[in-house]
């Protein structure tokens, strides 16, 4: 009886912890690095300075940001369209935030790089207020939700040390 009691106290453990790991691996991508927290930081401050609430992670919206972030810096280029032409917007889709089932489907995206002292997150977002179209997509007032990608990688153009790549994509989906 005392085996089975223990076994059972096991068992009960153990599916406790897998319980417990369900929520860590479910927000897993939603995780942001460092440059990606500073980011959200600022532009929310940003927002709240306005008058506007803030923009909450979206894990498919950060998939398709940090994507992105990785195919410039990987392939050497710096446009809001990849590479083959596809289009940005259907990049947020193939990442999962389809247009499909919502009445409502606005969506902003800004992009950037920077080496060195122009790799500062406070600074890339002071460049983005000070430019009127990527200031728009900061303080829309449909937006509600947000995915960043930073991403660091060896030389870009003339910069032959450590350059970051950011993505800003935003958004909102209504029923």
């Amino acid at each position: 009886m005392k085996s089975r009691c223990g076994i059972v106290l096991l068992l009960i453990a153990l599916a406790a912890l897998l319980i417990a790991a369900i929520p860590a691996v479910s927000l897993a991508s939603t995780e942001l690095n460092r440059h990606e927290q500073q980011i959200l930081k600022y532009v929310n401050q940003e927002r709240a300075t306005a008058g506007l609430g803030k923009l909450k992670v979206s894990a498919k919206l950060v998939d398709a940001a940090r994507a992105h972030s990785t195919d410039m810096g990987a392939n050497q280029y710096f446009e809001h369209d990849s590479l083959d032409g596809t289009p940005w917007s259907e990049r947020l889709e193939a990442h999962g935030y389809k247009r499909d089932g919502y009445r409502v489907w606005k969506i902003g995206e800004n992009i950037a790089w920077g080496a060195g002292l122009y790799s500062s997150p406070a600074l890339i977002v002071d460049q983005w207020m000070h430019s009127a179209p990527h200031r728009a997509v900061i303080l829309n007032k449909d937006f509600r939700e947000i995915g960043l990608g930073a991403v660091s990688t060896q030389g870009y153009g003339s910069v032959d040390g450590e350059v970051w790549f950011f993505t800003m994509d935003a958004g909102l989906r209504a029923k």
